[in-house]
């Protein structure tokens, strides 16, 4: 199992996408307005997160404007050659999976991170509104995937933690949004698939047990530098399907570290339902013949998930 590959091309967003346009240029920085209605300063030669400047939704005449854009039955969505992909994913063997953004992710997209928190105080029957309309998209966009039995797994998108804590409340995820998630959740079930995982990053140990109740299976990456210790979850939630966990400072620091790292994580493998990962990027002080031996080290201790040293 892999996430964040070869996910099905499935338009879950917007449609259709707005025209890209450059706003300004000079030699070195663009102002760009994305095919999501996102406008950023970004560097030209440079891709890195770039500096957000304004997002579609500000106020609800924005969303109500957008709305249009946000019709699930649309059939562009799904691309010309949809089931002649499908159907030869299913002949490779493949796990066939799909990525939703969440109740929270999908906001995020619209109104940028600061702006989308600040709404659950200034405008909460807009943020309900927006999350309703997430679900009604999906009971909308996915019944033709669905009806094809072939969707393996779905990872809901949310990114909502930061280093030390949710980025909104724990009640307020319950109040907001953990009716929408159950909702989704019996939709994708009632249509046979059969891993549901929330992707997050940062602390998010105080939302696990919400996203938990409301029926996914885990969730990842599990990052280490937030405190998400993959063996707390477990040591709380036993039936918690988890991947990720792999601390990146700790295998910077050689082979001795990745060995202890490895055998430090080693209970969830013998446990089950565990695939250990680094989170995101490999930093560079990893060297490359330590990432190998990373590599060639798990790969033996999960093909020998009881012994292997």
């Amino acid at each position: 199992l892999s996430f964040n590959v070869n996910w099905l091309p499935i338009n879950c967003s917007l449609y259709p996408l707005f025209e890209v346009q450059v706003l300004e240029e000079n030699e070195t920085e663009q102002i760009v307005r994305d095919a999501l209605g996102v406008t950023y300063r970004q560097r030209k030669w440079y891709r890195t997160i770039p500096q957000y400047l304004r997002f579609p939704v500000e106020t609800e005449a924005d969303y109500e404007a957008l709305r249009p854009r946000l019709d699930g039955s649309a059939p562009g969505r799904y691309a010309d050659d949809f089931d002649e992909d499908l159907h030869w994913r299913r002949a490779r063997g493949e796990i066939v999976g799909l990525n939703f953004e969440g109740m929270f992710g999908f906001g995020r997209g619209l109104m940028g991170v600061e702006n989308w928190c600040m709404a659950f105080y200034e405008q909460p029957e807009l943020v309900r509104r927006i999350i309703a309309d997430r679900v009604a998209m999906a009971r909308k966009a996915l019944p033709r995937l669905l009806a094809t039995g072939a969707l393996d797994f779905v990872q809901i998108w949310e990114d909502m933690a930061y280093k030390t804590a949710p980025l909104v409340s724990p009640r307020m995820v319950r109040s907001f949004m953990q009716p929408a998630y159950e909702e989704l959740i019996a939709c994708l079930r009632e249509g046979g698939v059969q891993l549901i995982m929330v992707d997050s990053d940062g602390h998010m140990l105080d939302l696990a047990p919400i996203w938990l109740e409301a029926g996914v299976d885990g969730v990842h990456p599990c990052e280490m530098a937030a405190g998400s210790d993959p063996l707390i979850v477990r040591q709380r939630h036993p039936r918690c399907a988890l991947i990720g966990g792999m601390d990146k400072r700790v295998l910077a620091s050689g082979r001795d570290g990745i060995d202890a790292e490895l055998q430090r994580v080693q209970p969830l493998w013998e446990d089950g339902a565990y695939i250990p990962m680094l989170d995101h990027f490999v930093p560079p002080d990893l060297s490359y013949d330590d990432y190998r031996y990373y590599v060639e080290r798990r790969r033996e201790l999960l093909s020998h998930p009881t012994g292997g040293k």
